[in-house]
């Protein structure tokens, strides 16, 4: 026991050396480590010499400008405006998803000089190379022109494909492109519809490197009429077969026709056809009802009740391409085409080849106070039957009279329906309240494929401030609007002509090439140089 209490006294005091060293060489190390960190002030030593200031070193010179850098342009975007003046067009609040953008102005001038002007009325809408181009009627002009765009739809240059030195010189109306992916044919062509003057359809080639603007364009196959616009039919609607659906504005003598011109020699025969005009088979019977005509019986818009439908014929005009306008007039008088109130223009439902055969026309009426049959105007769905076209159903779904004529009608608000575009879905009905209105600027209407729940989209807007007498009255009206949605990749795109005529300057007159001024006999027979300007408008999200 004693030995055991001997070794553990040792080995503590063994531990109790180590732990001391270890703590010695603890204190030890830090001590010196603070003599780095801390050292002691040492004795003051002897102030040394001020040293000599350092000569200023020499500015450096200036470095070189660099080279100007190219201004800042944003990227270009389809959806702005393209030019400086903006959109006359005002859009309804219920539809305040839809933009509008001016594409091009006639105080516009493109990079080759061209100007841009007159009443612009019907247009077609084309690829070209990279970008596209809009063929469009100025209509009072007598002219047609082709603007150039790029992918964004930009206004580059232009050119007129028709000028008013044409000998068989026309307002040219309403028009529509013909394009042979979707109307047959190996070739696209602009069907421009002469109204006045001179009474054919013309056909000119959209993508002609040179222009003619003074060529003889006339179709003389489709025969003379008051033309308002010359519509084709998609190839499969009647295969094998041509169809063009046409609209007659006229009020005088057989008053207006639609206008039928058929061809069973292929999808794109425009010289071996024949020439129809539209005759009523059925009529009111005057108490809701519908009874067959009587033979020999010449009837017209007031044998017809709202929302009833009729049978009708398309009647041949034997000869008719031979004919003069007043010939054609004495013929359909003679075979008793029903009589319409200045049909203007003509469209057909999109989407299928069966949609197609679903026809739509604006007649646009002669006002209150002359004595007619229909004052406000109205609108028709013709459903043409699947075997041929020289059949149907006819239909007024939307009319202006309802405190006049029959009536009977449903938009109280209409004046004077012009222009008309049928989408999958939807009509756009659009006015001309130039020679008479209901005391608001020209609207355009949208209505379900029946004409129900119409509803203003937009409506024109009139600056006073572009009228050289500082007018505020309601002159202008709309051209063609064309769903371009599929050609630019953007649902919902749409062009829309401009007619405010109540916009004139000198300016705009002596730009297509040609002065009618120079063309004594044409302004003996009431023509005139054209001093209005013209308007084209993008419309993003308007629902086809």
């Amino acid at each position: 026991m004693a030995d055991y209490l001997d070794n553990f006294v040792k080995n503590l005091k063994l531990y109790e050396m180590k732990i001391s060293k270890k703590l010695v060489f603890r204190v030890l190390f830090m001590s010196i480590l603070g003599l780095f960190i801390y050292s002691c002030d040492g004795e003051d030593g002897v102030d040394g010499r001020d040293g000599v200031d350092g000569v200023d070193g020499q500015d450096g010179a200036d470095g070189a400008d660099g080279e100007d850098g190219m201004d800042f342009m944003p990227e270009a975007t389809m959806f702005e405006n393209k030019s400086a003046l903006e959109p006359l067009v005002a859009i309804q609040p219920q539809f305040s998803f839809v933009k509008a953008y001016s594409l091009i102005s006639s105080t516009d001038f493109l990079d080759n000089g061209f100007q841009f002007v007159g009443a612009t009325d019907g247009a077609g809408f084309l690829p070209d190379g990279d970008g596209f181009m809009y063929i469009v009627n100025a209509e009072d002009d007598y002219a047609v022109a082709r603007i150039r765009m790029d992918a964004n739809l930009t206004p580059t240059e232009g050119d007129w494909l028709l000028n008013s030195g044409v000998a068989d010189f026309a307002r040219q109306c309403s028009g529509t492109m013909w394009e042979s992916a979707i109307h047959g044919g190996a070739t696209d062509l602009f069907l421009s519809a002469s109204e006045s003057f001179n009474y054919d359809v013309k056909g000119i080639d959209p993508y002609i490197g040179t222009p003619t603007p003074t060529a003889d364009f006339g179709l003389d196959a489709l025969g003379e009429f008051n033309w308002e616009n010359a519509v084709p039919l998609p190839q499969g609607a009647y295969s094998g077969s041509t169809v063009i659906v046409g609209g007659d504005d006229d009020s005088s003598g057989s008053e207006g026709q639609i206008t039928l011109y058929y061809s069973e020699n292929g999808d794109a025969d425009l010289d071996g056809g024949k020439i129809y005009v539209l005759r009523l088979l059925q009529v009111s019977d005057g108490a809701g009802g519908v009874m067959d005509v009587a033979a020999a019986t010449t009837y017209n818009e007031s044998n017809l009740d709202f929302g009833v439908t009729y049978d009708f014929e398309f009647v041949e005009i034997v000869d008719g391409a031979a004919m003069t306008k007043d010939e054609m007039e004495d013929a359909c008088v003679a075979v008793n085409a029903t009589a319409f109130m200045r049909v203007e223009d003509v469209d057909y439902q999109k989407g299928s080849d069966a949609n197609a055969r679903n026809i739509y026309v604006a007649v646009t009426g002669r006002g209150p106070g002359r004595g007619t049959y229909n004052d406000w105007g109205t609108a028709y769905k013709l459903e043409f039957d699947e075997a041929s076209p020289l059949s149907g159903k006819l239909t007024q779904i939307i009319s202006g009279n309802t405190d006049t004529n029959n009536m009977d009608g449903n938009l109280a608000e209409l004046q004077s329906p012009d222009n008309i575009c049928v989408t999958e879905n939807f009509i756009y009905l659009q006015e001309d309240p130039n020679s008479f209105d209901r005391g608001h600027a020209a609207y355009i209407y949208q209505t379900d494929l029946n004409g129900n729940n119409a509803r203003v989209v937009m409506e024109m807007i009139v600056r006073a401030d572009l009228d050289p007498t500082g007018s505020t009255g309601f002159s202008g009206e709309y051209g063609a609007l064309i769903d371009i949605s599929d050609k630019v990749g953007v649902e919902d795109t749409f062009l829309l002509n401009l007619q405010p005529h109540y916009w004139e300057s000198d300016d705009f007159k002596n730009v297509d090439g040609h002065d009618m001024e120079t063309n004594a006999a044409a302004i003996a027979a009431g023509a005139r140089e054209d001093d209005q300007g013209g308007q084209i408008v993008i419309l993003k999200g308007l629902p086809r």
